[in-house]
């Protein structure tokens, strides 16, 4: 368990076209460069990338058609820019012309459909479209009615209009007016005020009404069928085609990441320069390679070069964990909150040994703890491919080991009692509810979880020695100021416990074991900036800030502290479901709804349970022991790699 020790390395070639030596450092995939730029270095290689673009126009094609649209892997055949763009833009056009095209057909079917709900009022008219509007001194008006206005219309039979109606729809009365030219005006007033809902009959309709019915039709029939023609688009390209689009996807995708690497680069006069992090163990697989392939270009640690530059001074070393497969899993939770600075302890067997003790004291049960892991390995990690399974399968260890410490089996209280009395037990070890064991339990979680937090800030007080931070090692919350205070206080409680000691609570024990260490906490900021020879402040600040940090140290200590009484309770709330669960059972005599309660009430209780105590497990190690040593200020180590399609959607 730890860190993989990392090397600085520097990559030095002739040229000023570091392309090759690009390509092979991504092959290796393990070399984490520098970006150069970012480093404020002015001389970089960093260019335009040219190739994203073409690229998101193959993978629209290729999801337009209907293909795969995710880049493979590179082949290693190479394409003209030029060409390729021409190629690709081919078929971007034909989709955008076909695109088009199907926009003005939808356009012209909706004007068609409008149209034939019009006509279809109006096919009581015999005569001509063409004849009514071609009248010269004569105005017509197609619309509709509403009932309520049209028995007013002989209101108005004073005024020179004619209204025929062809349809009645129980609402509205469909028809047209006709109306002197000279009175055309006056006339539409009057027809606004009864609300006459005008239709305008489109320039396209000739003959009669049932002529014009019969043509849209027929047109309608035509604009669909070349509709579904457009909407084919797996017809734009032939399957060679398609092919082809595929494979320049993926040298796209290949050439923009390459392209993308060049701010790694800096360019000297007649040379360009890369350095970055190599896992120490394949430093020699980093110069083989370059000796092998390019001959030409040196590689070389930064001790090698026998000078130190200012750019090392600016450098931090990335961090890739190195666990065994049992804690390996754990570092999923370690990652989620962040990944420790280089050099730092690696929380993971911490948390592995933790995280697992936890969850199997708080699920204690045989059968449900084998379910658990059974379901985490081969459900979650082996078919869903999720990491998570693999840490429920290692937690169901310890499920099953307290579940035989608690005597439980799916519920099962008296399962195991011939096991216990045949190894010479009169009786399980533990009876969970039983009133004396009650207390027994929440005890035992303070004094695990005091146990826990020592473990923590001890761990606190090994990273601020490793890294030389001797001020804050001796004086804070979380070093050894801290840990003698904490136990100190703990230590009080003890004669409660019946634990009687002289010393305890005498006057030098107060004095020298939380007095003097909590004056160290109290003056820890000013007292580390003193061992850095800066100015520690002023008094006031000092006091008053003192007092703020001091407030919540002690408020942490006692939240902390009482945080792991939730594992007792849980222990708890374990066996008083389960015991509900067989009360609802006992309460029927059908042997099979009996069985059928005590199935769906053991998965309901594994559901339930199993998704809280992993939440309360992980807010232990988030808030509980994390944020007493747990800086989480590291950088991952990312080698220069070339993904696949597939592999940038799993990132």
């Amino acid at each position: 368990m730890g860190m993989v020790k990392m090397t600085h390395m520097n990559v030095y070639g002739p040229g000023r076209d570091p392309q090759q030596t690009l390509e092979l450092l991504a092959r290796l995939s393990i070399f984490d460069a520098d970006d150069a730029g970012a480093l404020g270095i002015a001389t970089t290689g960093q260019k335009d990338d040219e190739y994203a673009p073409i690229l998101n126009q193959t993978i629209g094609v290729l999801k337009d058609i209907g293909a795969d649209s995710t880049p493979g892997e590179y082949d290693g055949q190479p394409y003209d820019l030029e060409e390729t763009r021409n190629f690709v833009n081919s078929f971007v056009q034909e989709v955008a012309r076909r695109s088009q095209e199907k926009t003005q057909i939808n356009a012209k079917l909706a004007t068609y459909e409008q149209a034939k709900t019009q006509l279809y009022h109006l096919t009581g008219l015999q005569t001509s479209m063409d004849d009514i509007f071609s009248c010269r001194y004569l105005k017509v008006r197609f619309g509709r009615l509403p009932k309520d206005s049209y028995v007013k219309l002989p209101y108005y039979e004073g005024h020179s209009f004619t209204f025929r109606e062809y349809d009645f729809d129980g609402e509205y009365y469909w028809g047209m007016y006709f109306v002197a030219e000279q009175s055309a005006e006056e006339v539409d007033r009057i027809f606004a005020s009864l609300y006459f809902e005008r239709i305008w009959v489109p320039d396209f309709v000739h003959g009669t009404p049932q002529d014009a019915l019969a043509q849209i039709l027929s047109e309608e029939s035509e604009m669909n069928r070349r509709k579904a023609e457009l909407e084919n688009l797996a017809a734009v390209a032939e399957k060679d085609e398609v092919e082809k689009l595929k494979k320049i996807a993926a040298w796209l995708n290949y050439e923009s990441q390459i392209a993308q690497m060049y701010r790694h680069v800096v360019l000297l006069d007649n040379s360009y320069y890369i350095s970055g992090f190599v896992p120490e163990e394949q430093t020699h697989r980093l110069r083989d390679a370059v000796a092998k392939e390019l001959p030409e270009v040196r590689v070389c640690a930064d001790e090698e070069l026998g000078t130190e530059t200012e750019l090392d001074e600016k450098l931090k070393p990335p961090t890739k964990l190195k666990n065994n497969w049992l804690t390996r899993p754990f570092e999923l939770f370690v990652t989620m909150y962040g990944l420790p600075n280089y050099g730092d302890i690696d929380p993971t067997g911490l948390v592995a040994v933790t995280y697992a003790v936890l969850f199997g004291i708080m699920f204690g049960d045989v059968g449900q703890g084998l379910l658990l892991g059974l379901i985490g390995y081969f459900f979650m990690y082996k078919k869903k491919k999720m990491q998570l399974g693999l840490v429920l399968a290692r937690c169901s260890l310890f499920a099953v080991l307290f579940g035989f410490l608690y005597g439980s089996v799916f519920g099962f209280e008296d399962l195991l009692d011939p096991m216990y009395h045949a190894l010479g037990f009169a009786e399980k070890p533990l009876e969970v509810l039983h009133p004396e064991s009650i207390n027994m339990i929440l005890i035992t979680s303070i004094v695990a979880g005091i146990f826990i937090i020592v473990c923590a800030i001890g761990t606190g007080i090994i990273s601020n020695f490793r890294r030389g931070v001797i001020a804050k090692t001796l004086f804070s919350v979380n070093g050894v100021a801290g840990l003698v205070f904490y136990l100190a206080l703990v230590c009080l409680l003890l004669p409660m416990l019946g634990v009687q000691a002289s010393f305890i609570g005498s006057v030098p024990y107060i004095v020298l074991l939380i007095v003097i260490p909590f004056l160290c906490m109290y003056f820890c900021e000013p007292l580390c900036l003193l061992f850095e020879g800066k100015h520690p402040g002023k008094p006031g600040e000092i006091i008053i800030n003192g007092f703020f940090e001091m407030f919540d140290a002690l408020l942490s200590f006692a939240s902390n502290t009482m945080s792991f009484l939730r594992v007792g309770g849980f222990v708890l709330a374990h066996a008083g479901m389960m015991s509900v669960v067989f009360t609802l059972a006992n309460m029927t005599t059908q042997p099979v709804i009996y069985w059928i309660i005590v199935v769906i009430g053991n998965l309901f209780v594994m559901a339930l349970e199993g998704l809280f105590v992993g939440i309360q497990v992980l807010r232990l190690e988030f808030y509980e022991i994390f944020s007493r040593f747990f800086d989480a200020e590291g950088r991952p180590f990312t080698p220069l790699h070339v993904r696949s399609g597939k592999e940038l959607l799993e990132s």
